[in-house]
């Protein structure tokens, strides 16, 4: 039985980051139905319930230690953890636990990471230094790949995949039809979902999406969602967003916390998803709703790019007419979703179980 442990940002309410979590844990049980895993969390009663692993407190760095010293791999789960836009704190928390797992003498794996931005130039030294001693990096598109051999990387250990979270299985659209049922939607009208994220100037960013959204709901029979992806950080930008759409008649704002499977039925129900948050528009892709993005870091126009989504602008950009445009011409005709696309996304991130087991090999 082989043991490993699992650091990311969870046990913070982050669908992403979340679902990153389920499907790690999923795809490693899948293979080895009894493996032993702690995950390194924020709240770890409600991980360890919630996913049914072991888990410890993110700053309990004796116990951390301890795990990894005792186990066969340090697994680093992916998302954004290294960049220094969000805080050089966070960039560095993560090196000192990646850190952890070759003094403790384990393998180690970054699995699944978007890297970067990373701009100040220590930080860049040190995330060389760090992870250019793990035994294998997967990052999930090229730009990571690309930022890496910026900072020096040779690429012998890096390996391009995709988001982990492409591997999840299609989720039963009817958790998602009576959540939105219960809410008040009319399930034989067809739905825009709405994701929204707090950014900088954000608020002028949503008075443009209200306006555009005003516009199109008067020329259109559409219902329109709002879907907080993270709980409750994400609440006040969809309220600042509901406030300029005013809540008329068929506008909804779900403002619950939801689990990965949820979040994938409800997305699965949407005719459109308009996006921010990078996990919004992966959900979409994995239940193939046609996805609209409205960028806000270059890991959005990356997924998009590679995803076949449509990019309606960008947070600095976005114009009300633009927008419009965006949704009435995927509203009447929306994106075919490129199966064969996807499909080749869903089998790079499988291949970050299989380098994960030949690693976890190796270290017999």
């Amino acid at each position: 039985m082989n043991k490993i442990v699992i650091s990311g940002y969870y046990g913070f309410a982050n669908a992403g980051d979340e679902a990153m979590l389920t499907s790690i844990v999923r795809a490693l049980r899948g293979v080895q139905p009894d493996i032993d895993l702690t995950v390194i969390s924020g709240n770890p009663a409600e991980t360890a319930a919630k996913h049914k692993v072991k888990s410890i407190y993110r700053f309990n760095f004796c116990e951390i230690y301890n795990a990894v010293k005792n186990a066969d791999m340090l697994l680093s789960g992916g998302g954004s953890l290294l960049q220094d836009v969000t805080s050089l704190r966070s960039l560095f928390y993560y090196l000192f636990i990646i850190s952890m797992g070759k003094m403790a003498g384990k393998k180690v794996l970054l699995y699944s990471h978007g890297i970067g931005p990373i701009r100040n130039a220590l930080a860049r030294r040190l995330t060389k230094f760090v992870c250019g001693k793990a035994d294998l990096i997967t990052v999930r598109d090229a730009d990571s790949e690309a930022e890496l051999l910026k900072m020096g990387f040779d690429g012998s250990n890096i390996m391009v995949t995709a988001d982990s979270v492409l591997a999840l299985p299609v989720a039963d659209k009817a958790i998602g039809q009576k959540i939105l049922a219960d809410a008040g939607v009319d399930l034989n009208k067809p739905v825009l979902g709405i994701s929204v994220r707090p950014w900088a100037d954000d608020i002028n960013c949503f008075k443009v999406i209200a306006a555009a959204l005003k516009q199109f709901k008067q020329q259109h029979d559409a219902q329109i969602v709002l879907l907080p992806l993270q709980y409750p950080t994400d609440l006040k930008s969809c309220a600042a967003l509901a406030d300029f759409l005013k809540m008329e008649s068929g506008i909804f704002f779900l403002d619950k916390p939801f689990t990965t499977e949820e979040f994938l039925s409800l997305i699965g129900n949407f005719k459109l998803l308009l996006g921010m948050r990078l996990h919004a528009l992966v959900f979409a892709a994995v239940m193939k709703v046609p996805l609209l993005a409205i960028s806000y870091d270059p890991k959005v126009d990356a997924f998009v790019n590679t995803a076949g989504g449509v990019l309606a602008g960008s947070v600095e950009d976005i114009s009300a007419s633009r927008l419009l445009g965006v949704l009435e011409a995927a509203w009447d005709k929306p994106p075919l979703v490129q199966n064969e696309k996807m499909e080749q996304l869903r089998r790079k991130a499988r291949l970050n179980l299989e380098e994960t087991f030949a690693l976890l090999r190796s270290a017999k």
